[in-house]
């Protein structure tokens, strides 16, 4: 009952900011996203329980000690020959926004972990939205001036990959998104 309880408030907590995340998209004009997902996992050879060190070994030989804070729960459910599975992801979305809008930062952070006595477990999702409004344009050296949340101004120079720059005004607004997402597992071998 307590492992059916963690994975549904789990998969609850991920649904929900991928709800947030897809009616956000919804409302977006079109733009760029980029993401990737890296899986690693490690073998568990030795555990220091005073200090809560695992060490681990991945498929490669490389073996690396892990520090496990006390918000981690079960540490003591860990043994020697248990796989760590680590899934990370990250994307970046860019888009431009209607002009006007005012410079703005968001940030939204979603976290769970197992439930007592079970193997240890967490996920965290942490989306950031920034906004800039683009002061001058560049077009023949691709640079753009963009003032940042806070009124602080920054140059940047845009790829020749973004087509999306030759539609850009001044006074346009850029909206960024930072999504960030990790998954870490205990299981048996």
């Amino acid at each position: 009952m307590k492992k059916r309880l963690t994975l549904i408030v789990t998969m609850a907590a991920i649904i929900s900011v991928w709800t947030m995340s897809i009616a956000m998209a919804e409302k977006m004009p079109k733009g760029i996203e980029l993401g990737d997902t890296i899986v690693m996992t490690a073998k568990v050879v030795a555990i220091d329980k005073v200090d809560r060190i695992l060490t681990l070994k991945d498929s490669e030989g490389n073996i690396v000690d892990l520090e496990v804070g006390k918000e981690a729960r079960n540490f003591n459910q860990i043994k020697v020959g248990d796989k760590l599975k680590a899934e990370y992801y990250e994307s970046v979305a860019i888009y431009i926004g209607k002009p006007g809008t005012q410079p703005d930062v968001a940030t939204g952070l979603v976290a769970g972990r197992s439930a007592k006595g079970e193997k240890p477990g967490a996920v965290i999702v942490e989306t950031v939205d920034v906004s800039a409004t683009v002061k001058s344009i560049n077009k023949s050296k691709r640079k753009i001036k963009l003032k940042m949340p806070g009124g602080k101004t920054v140059k940047t120079k845009v790829d020749p990959s973004i087509k999306e720059f030759d539609s850009l005004k001044k006074g346009d607004t850029i909206h960024i998104r930072l999504t960030e997402a990790m998954a870490i597992s205990i299981e048996k071998p």
